[in-house]
């Protein structure tokens, strides 16, 4: 493993990349808005669970054709196209979500605002890569800080929302103001974003080297973790830390605070620190947090085992498609794409997998299965560096 100190390499903040972080940041807000309002949704329309999880599926679906189709469109019409048109999709999909529409149509704004913004977060990780140089590690954990702060503020917007007379769909409709107030800003001078992209467009499209495929692997195994503690975590709660229903569904929020302690102190950390040993001991404290969740019982150690856990989580993501990126030999874009496709997949597979084993053996050992995904995902690390 690489891991020498090196000296300080900070993140050029120019326009471009504050445009890019908050690129990451439209993703985090949609996400984690559609997450918050999915049930208020399902109230307002008397839909049943069943029907209510198309819209889960369209969210899924289009997040991984959208992240398949990504560095394609970008060989043609470049990464700042990209980027706005993603976010062009993402107000559009936001506006149908909330329309009230039947559900055909209402499961067509996750469906094209989850396309919308897997293309702002391949482009934006992407451009931080090909932009920042050594300092990638630290411009794309900076950017996801940003993404992190979007899902709090999204999920306390439509909470917020749905007290007052405007409803949840005021929530999400910020979101469209922000896009539009975005994309006035960043003007018309988009191929400032396609630095790095001309290998993209000449390089054959079946070479892509087998360092990067064992890197998204490394990280689609500790991206199942945090699917599944954002889904399942609260029945966790419940069970072991005897808290009611709401109180356990707004807990996990504790996780969310740890990934954005975890990205603020670990962008800093890897100003200094090679990006792989930075990794690895992200992996060790999510494990050393979840190994103590498990073991607590009672509300209050349980949460503090979520802030840990969620403090080494929040830097998978980055430091991980940023691994990705690195090993694509000059391809970042498919790389990225590549990445955002394999965690769309594993966001359907993760959580009715655990779900299945917490039927068969209780959520709890249900969730100490998952330690198997840290275990797994270390020793890819220590078997398959990836150069700095």
């Amino acid at each position: 493993m690489t891991g020498a100190v090196h000296p300080r390499t900070r993140p050029i903040r120019d326009r471009e990349t504050l445009f890019a972080y908050a690129s990451l940041g439209l993703l985090g807000w949609f996400i984690y808005g559609f997450g918050a309002s999915l049930t208020l949704l399902r109230d307002d329309q008397d839909l049943t669970r069943v029907a209510a999880s198309v819209m889960s599926a369209a969210l899924a679906i289009g997040g991984v054709i959208g992240s398949l189709a990504a560095a394609r469109f970008v060989e043609r019409w470049g990464r700042g196209a990209l980027l706005r048109t993603g976010a062009v999709l993402l107000a559009t999909g936001t506006a149908i979500y909330i329309s009230g529409g039947p559900l055909w149509w209402t499961a067509l704004g996750p469906f094209l605002g989850s396309l919308g913004a897997s293309w702002s977060a391949v482009g934006a990780s992407a451009f931080l890569e090909a932009r920042q140089g050594a300092a990638a590690d630290a411009a794309i954990t900076e950017g996801n800080v940003t993404a992190s702060v979007a899902s709090l503020l999204a999920t306390f917007a439509v909470g917020i929302a749905a007290t007052t007379l405007l409803g949840w769909r005021a929530g999400m409709a910020i979101l469209i103001v922000i896009i539009i107030a975005l994309e006035i800003l960043r003007g018309r001078r988009l191929s400032r974003f396609d630095v790095g992209t001309t290998l993209e467009r000449i390089a054959p499209r079946s070479r892509l080297p087998g360092l990067m495929w064992w890197a998204i692997v490394t990280l689609i195994l500790l991206t199942s973790v945090e699917i599944t503690l954002l889904q399942w975590g609260a029945d966790l709660l419940r069970e072991r830390g005897g808290m009611g229903a709401a109180a356990a569904s707004a807990s996990i929020s504790a996780i969310v605070t740890g990934m954005i302690i975890g990205r603020l102190v670990g962008s800093r950390i890897v100003e200094r620190v090679s990006g792989e040993r930075t990794f690895a001991g992200s992996i060790i404290v999510a494990a050393v947090g979840f190994v103590f969740t498990l073991l607590v019982s009672g509300p209050v150690p349980m949460l503090v085992g979520f802030l840990i856990t969620g403090a080494g989580i929040g830097m998978h993501f980055p430091l991980g498609i940023s691994r990705a990126m690195r090993a694509s030999a000059g391809q970042p874009d498919r790389a990225a794409g590549w990445t955002s496709a394999g965690i769309g997949v594993m966001s359907g597979i993760a959580p009715f997998a655990l779900a299945a084993l917490a039927d068969s053996w209780g959520i709890h050992a249900a969730f100490a299965s998952m330690l198997m995904c840290f275990v797994a995902s270390f020793v890819l690390l220590l078997a398959k560096p990836v150069p700095e």
